[in-house]
């Protein structure tokens, strides 16, 4: 099983992404805001500041956007090892930068 790890960041948050590449589809997909914490959905954090918590809550919504996208799975399978790819449209708030951090197999791994 080849899995890959992706960062997602705009100019004030990133977000980890750890999926299965499967037949050129992103399948299996963990998100992280960071540390040990993993999840099959985007986070929903709560922030005490209401300005960092309503920017946080359009950075999540960018990302469940591009996710909208029909080319997302492009975008993820056919990135490179510190390759950057910038997603924006007039849909969004903030233009996200995906970088491409690393491979692996699982299998491997294991043995």
């Amino acid at each position: 099983m080849n899995r890959c790890v992706w960062i997602i960041l705009n100019r004030n948050f990133e977000m980890m992404l750890d999926g299965e590449i499967d037949e050129n589809q992103l399948k299996d997909k963990k998100f992280s805001p960071g540390g040990d914490i993993w999840t099959e959905e985007l986070p929903v954090l709560k922030i005490a500041d209401e300005q960092v918590q309503k920017e946080y809550d359009e950075f999540r919504n960018d990302i469940l956007t591009l996710f909208l996208e029909p080319q997302v799975n492009e975008v993820f399978v056919n990135a490179k090892i510190g390759e950057e790819s910038e997603y924006d449209n007039p849909s969004i708030s903030t233009p996200l930068i995906i970088r491409k951090i690393e491979e692996y197999d699982v299998e491997e791994i294991i043995s």
